[in-house]
């Protein structure tokens, strides 16, 4: 992520203490937890009203990475939309990075993405809670509390109640030629739901095909409704078809179905084809009707500076550390989309909400929601200079996944002018005899991404290198110095530290096990004393292997196992440092696998109940050293590790 990342590291309790002064009285009761905050990377603009961040969370018992997304809802430029999975509630699922991008067009960039409501993971894929998209309601709160903005792009987050009624007119004709009027109310219970006992149901396009119910109810088919529905009006319409005994009505384009069971069944039995039926949608906190854009989420974080769970909860969702996603409004209005990771030891352990929440209410925010989270938790951002989204967390599930709804966030700004220059990378150490191209991206004065200007001069500060092309830095003598790219009265620097020895070589992998014919890739990554990295040239690496091993390509870093020997060593070295990976070769009856599945697991032992190791991705090649009774593998991995994976995702090679 550009510019240059600023890290930063403070206590949080000394942020707790500044935030407490400024909102005088809510959090003073707030203890200071154990962990330690530093800012990688801070208030890096996406665009004119939206900012990216992300800190790691040092505390004696585990780690986390968390990425914040800061909006001004009031900027006029920025747009924030509830995505629905393929235009679809029931049926279909889509990550958000192709939610935003189906939703972009002509003056609607797509800046960042993030999942949304928890849903059922099983057909229908509905929303647990409210969803408002572009003013259309498109499911009735379930009791949950909601994010939503209002048209005078307000934030509000509450728990809405809607207040939904049924009207059906029948007028007829008397022999003396008046009208006899009979006018029936029923409740509705439900928008865009699986209908249930009693229950009462309204059914609208965006649901899906038809209403996807079994034959123990009726169900109306009303024409002549004004869509899409919006909360705060009334509407009305014309039965067209009353239908008993059937379930599954298909859902007109240009309608809606009411499908009832039980007691509402029999008031549906009362309306026939002509009738007329109007029904109002109304939330009991008038906000609510202005709301165009909304979410729902599973329980309140925070409610004004206060946290909102439920102390010494042993629920699992609330007290047990996972990857989550939550939203949250300051005291002035900004909203925050707060994305941490979480089952990946070593890396980011998760949290808890009880954590989550002191960490939200160490930004200033006093109200906030828990989204879906687990392997659903996601955040995509727009890099700076560049057009579409990447993913900036590691998702559990080691990929994005699809859901039912998301948050999106475009820019509508204009184009504008060259006003901003960004190096890649910004900072770096590099081993002497070394070159690196350095990558310029451009954007102008809204942040929008801009074609990179021809006229550059590259200059480099300091007696460390030249330029022997554009952007192609050769480091030439050891010491510190900063590299420019300028336009005009527009740079951008990158910090640049030449070494001339380095203090570690890592051989990836440093154990394998080949058969005769099969290929391993190695790569080698240089370390300063003090554990950084050193970029270093591949023609600089002297490689050896041992006789018989097999052919070893330098320029590449592969070797093809020729079964000459059966075990050998491949070294590499440079300067005073070596690093050796050790490979045998594959005896009689051991096989090997390749991952079918999108990304498995690696477990300590054959079962889901065990640790995991190591996640795999799709097409990665195992060594299967076992076959278990209950369906599970015991494998060797390229880096020698070993472990159980599921035998249903594995293929033999």
């Amino acid at each position: 992520m550009s510019p240059v990342p600023r890290k930063r590291c403070w206590p949080v309790f000394t942020a707790l203490v500044l935030v407490c002064s400024l909102l005088a009285g809510p959090l003073a009761a707030l203890a200071a937890p154990s962990w330690q905050v530093t800012a990688e990377t801070e208030q890096v603009p996406l665009a004119t009203g939206v900012r990216y961040s992300a800190y790691r969370l040092d505390a004696p018992e585990y780690n986390e990475a968390i990425k914040v997304l800061t909006i001004d809802p009031n900027d006029r430029y920025t747009v924030l939309e509830t995505a629905l999975s393929r235009d679809n509630l029931a049926r279909d699922l889509e990550r958000p990075t192709a939610m935003a991008g189906r939703l972009a067009g002509p003056g609607k960039a797509p800046v960042a993405a993030a999942n949304g409501d928890f849903y059922s993971t099983q057909p229908p894929y509905l929303p647990i809670g409210l969803q408002i998209r572009n003013g259309e309601l498109l499911t009735n709160p379930e009791g949950f509390p909601a994010l939503g903005l209002t048209r005078d792009k307000k934030v509000l987050i509450g728990t809405p109640v809607l207040a939904a009624e049924l009207t059906v007119t029948r007028e007829v004709a008397t022999k003396g030629r008046s009208v006899a009027r009979t006018v029936y109310n029923y409740p509705l219970t439900a928008i865009n739901r699986p209908r249930l006992t009693d229950s009462l149901i309204l059914y609208t396009p965006a649901y899906a095909a038809g209403t996807e119910t079994n034959e123990y109810g009726s169900e109306l088919i009303i024409k002549g409704v004004d869509l899409p529905l919006r909360a705060g009006r009334t509407y009305s319409g014309t039965v067209v078809t009353r239908l008993d005994g059937r379930g599954n009505t298909p859902i007109p384009r240009d309608g809606v179905v009411l499908s009832g069971h039980g007691r509402a069944q029999e008031f549906l039995k009362q309306v026939n084809p002509g009738d007329r039926v109007s029904f109002t949608l109304k939330f009991t906190d008038t906000r609510w009707n202005e709301v165009i854009q909304a979410v729902g989420g599973h329980e309140f974080i925070l409610q004004n500076g206060r946290v909102a769970l439920p102390p010494a909860s042993r629920d699992p969702l609330v007290a047990t550390r996972h990857p989550r996603t939550a939203a949250g409004v300051t005291r002035d209005g900004r909203l925050e989309i707060i994305v941490a990771d979480g089952r990946q030891p070593g890396y980011s352990n998760g949290m808890t909400l009880y954590e989550l929440a002191e960490f939200m209410q160490a930004r200033g925010i006093v109200t906030a929601i828990n989204l879906d989270g687990g392997g659903s938790a996601v955040l995509a951002v727009r890099p700076a200079g560049e057009n579409g989204l990447v993913i900036t967390n590691k998702p559990s599930d080691g990929q994005e996944r699809p859901v039912t709804n998301g948050l999106v966030l475009f820019s509508s700004a204009p184009r504008g002018k060259l006003s901003h220059l960004y190096l890649s990378p910004g900072s770096l150490k590099v081993y002497q005899g070394s070159r690196v191209e350095f990558k310029l991206k451009a954007q102008d004065n809204y942040y929008n991404p801009t074609p990179v200007p021809t006229d550059l001069t590259w200059q480099v500060g300091g007696s460390v290198g030249r330029f022997v092309y554009r952007g192609i830095f050769e480091a030439t003598h050891p010491g510190q110095g900063v590299v420019t790219a300028r336009t005009g009265e527009v740079q951008a620097t990158a910090k640049v530290t030449v070494v001339d020895r380095i203090a570690r070589l890592v051989l990836t992998p440093a154990a394998a096990s080949l058969v005769p014919g099969a290929s391993q890739q190695f790569t080698v990554t240089a370390y300063d004393a003090g554990g950084e990295e050193v970029l270093v040239d591949k023609s600089l690496y002297r490689w050896s292997v041992s006789p018989g091993l097999g052919r070893f390509d330098p320029g590449t870093g592969r070797l093809v196992c020729t079964g000459g020997v059966m075990e050998g060593v491949v070294k590499v070295s440079l300067g005073n440092q070596e690093a050796v990976a050790t490979i045998k070769l594959a005896g009689p009856g051991v096989a090997t696998g390749r991952v079918t599945a999108s990304a498995l697991y690696v477990r300590t032992g054959p079962g889901t109940s065990y640790q995991h190791v190591a996640l795999l991705p799709r097409g990665t090649l195992v060594t299967i050293l076992e076959r278990l009774a209950n369906g599970w593998l015991r494998v060797r991995l390229d880096d020698g590790r070993e472990g159980f994976v599921y035998g249903l995702y594995v293929n033999l090679a």
